[in-house]
């Protein structure tokens, strides 16, 4: 525990992603397990701080240590929680049709139990600069909590539209005596950081964690939350410091990107999910794929790089992607095979030789997407029937 975790507040993990590392160290130690209820004692009696909460959408909630995180060194760092699951899509089984309500407006979870956010920064623990109240900014973090909580119970019930008129009162409606303590730059580090937080909640509640369909009604409305979001607070901030609404609008745009992304990422996973189950459209895919001239592009990747490895590697990748083919295996196979690949070339790589994360993982991704041009191309180029198949696939 010690050597994989600390304490860090603010953060937090699912109780069962912790003990799911306990049985891989386990595994790989050859020792016998002891069961969760043990675990979660040995926990307590390491970190006794600790608090446990339950969050997570209506009816998906979990139960997760609250003021703990994976620590840097620790081997589970990158990989989103566990060796195994690297996208938010993995190691899931889709829903049942129908689990989202598909009414007029519709209702992002099905249980009465109140979705909370996880815990805003502690007043108490700021470094305030001389002639800033204390109470003052305690005040101001519990008033954001409540807008922002408003926010996300709004969402929930998606009423997007309803957003609005909450950011617009929070902030044009701003008591006069509380606008001095927005000039303190720690306070807007953490109006931003509570943003953040509040953000990822709501990717949690609108972009479903399996790859199920989403109603195009409802992702339209996802999409045009993205962008209405950034005018609203552009309308509604006109009034406050410049530093307040340049970070409101920077997390605010970060946040926009990444929803338009993830449910692009969903439509286009749910075109894939027709194809990959289509015996007629697998089998003209791997005919396409043997066809293609793979001792050609991997001479252009290799005189284009100067890489030798990667071409090789590439050999095992599209020898493992036709075994899937091969099984007609299911669209959630084909994530564990894109996590199983982003370890290999990227995880592992960074814990046994010390590269660093964000250079290996963008040269990673330099030559994936050089691999996949490459290949595209060829298969324009020989007018391949399966070639808008191939496309969708390669493009989830």
């Amino acid at each position: 525990l010690g050597e994989n975790y600390e304490l860090k507040e603010g953060m937090c993990l699912p109780r069962c992603v912790m003990y799911t590392h306990y049985l891989d160290f386990c595994k790989k130690n050859k020792l016998n397990p002891a069961g969760p209820a043990t675990f979660g004692k040995i926990i307590r009696q390491k970190f006794p701080k600790l608090t446990t909460r339950r969050l997570g959408t209506r009816g998906q909630s979990k139960y997760h240590y609250y003021g703990i995180q994976v620590s840097e060194s620790s081997p589970y760092f990158h990989s989103g929680y566990s060796k195994q699951g690297l996208t938010r899509f993995s190691t899931m089984k889709p829903k049942n049709e129908g689990e989202i309500a598909t009414k007029s407006k519709f209702s992002l979870g099905g249980s009465k139990t109140r979705t909370l956010l996880p815990e805003f920064p502690n007043a108490q623990k700021l470094d305030l600069p001389k002639g800033v109240s204390l109470q003052k900014v305690e005040t101001f973090i519990m008033m954001y909590r409540t807008h922002c909580q408003r926010i996300l119970d709004t969402v929930i019930s998606a009423n997007f539209d309803g957003v609005q008129s909450f950011v617009c009162h929070f902030w044009q409606g701003m008591p006069i005596h509380m606008k001095s303590v927005l000039q303190c730059s720690v306070l807007v580090d953490v109006i931003a950081i509570c943003d953040s937080i509040l953000y990822k909640v709501l990717i949690d509640v609108l972009i479903p964690s399996s790859i199920q369909d989403l109603p195009d009604s409802l992702r339209e409305e996802i999409r045009e939350f993205a962008v209405n979001l950034l005018e609203w607070l552009n309308e509604s901030l006109t009034d406050v410091p410049s530093t307040v609404h340049a970070a409101k609008v920077k997390v605010a745009r970060t946040f926009g990107n990444a929803l338009t992304r993830q449910v692009s990422f969903v439509h286009l996973a749910q075109t894939a999910r027709s194809v990959l189950l289509s015996y007629d459209s697998v089998s003209r895919m791997m005919d396409d794929l043997r066809k293609i001239d793979w001792k050609g592009i991997m001479s252009q990747i290799t005189f284009i790089t100067g890489n030798m490895e990667f071409p090789e590697k590439i050999k095992t990748y599209i020898q493992e992607f036709e075994n899937l083919l091969t099984k007609q295996a299911p669209l959630e196979a084909y994530t564990e095979w894109l996590d199983s690949t982003v370890d290999r070339c990227i995880l592992k790589p960074c814990k046994e030789n010390g590269a660093k994360f964000d250079e290996k993982s963008a040269k990673f991704l330099g030559l994936w997407s050089l691999f996949t041009t490459k290949l595209l191309e060829d298969l324009t180029l020989r007018s391949a029937p399966s070639f808008g198949k191939e496309a969708r696939t390669f493009s989830t």
